[in-house]
C-alpha cells in the first residue's frame, strides 16, 4: 500500500492497528481490543510469523513492521498438553518440506500435518510442526510419510516436549 494512501482516500489508512481473530470452531471472532497493546497501535506491517520461539509449545508471532522494529507477540496462555517435531531428511530434503505427520493421541483423535514453512508475504514460519493435544495425556503413535516415499512409524512418543526425526 502506498504511504500516501490518505492524500487520495478518506477511508484507507497506511498504519492500521494489527487484527486477532479466534475460531470458535462455527466463526471467526475479532478478539484484537483485548488481545493487549500491540493491538492498539497502529503500524504499517507486511508480514508475520508463526513459530514457537521459546520452544514452550505454543505458537508466536513476529510481525514485520515497515521501517520499524518487528512486533513480537510471545503466547504464554497454554496449558495444555502438545508434542513437536522437528524432521531432518536422509533421502528427502534436510528439513522434510512436503511431508507429512500423522498424530494418534491416547483418545484416538487423529491429527494430519503437512510440514511447510510457508507463510504470510514476505515471512517463512517456523519449519517444525507442533500439535496441540488438548487434555489428551499421552500419544499412541506417529506416523510420517516422507517425501521419498518412505513412511516411518513412532510408537508412545513423549509429550511436552520437541522431537527431532531423522528420516530411516
Amino acid at each position: 500500500m502506498l504511504d500516501t494512501i490518505e492524500k487520495s482516500s478518506s477511508y484507507l489508512k497506511y498504519r492500521q492497528t494489527p487484527l486477532l481473530m479466534r475460531n470458535t470452531g462455527k466463526a471467526f471472532v475479532n478478539v484484537s481490543t483485548s488481545a493487549g497493546p500491540a493491538f492498539n497501535s497502529p503500524v504499517a506491517a507486511r508480514g508475520a510469523a508463526f513459530g514457537d520461539l521459546d520452544n514452550d509449545g505454543d505458537t508466536d508471532i513476529v510481525i514485520a513492521v515497515t521501517d520499524n522494529r518487528p512486533v513480537i507477540l510471545r503466547n504464554d496462555g497454554t496449558k495444555n498438553h502438545w508434542i513437536g517435531f522437528a524432521l531432518a531428511g536422509a533421502k528427502s530434503n534436510r528439513y522434510g518440506m512436503g511431508a507429512r505427520i500423522i498424530v494418534v493421541d491416547v483418545q484416538n483423535r487423529k491429527q494430519t500435518f503437512d510440514v511447510s514453512n510457508a507463510g504470510s508475504y514476505l515471512s517463512s514460519n517456523d519449519g517444525r510442526v507442533l500439535v496441540g493435544l488438548g487434555t489428551a495425556s499421552a500419544v499412541r503413535s506417529v506416523e510420517i510419510r516422507w517425501p521419498s516415499g518412505q513412511t516411518q512409524t513412532i510408537a508412545n512418543p513423549k509429550i511436552d516436549q520437541y522431537h527431532i526425526i531423522n528420516e530411516r
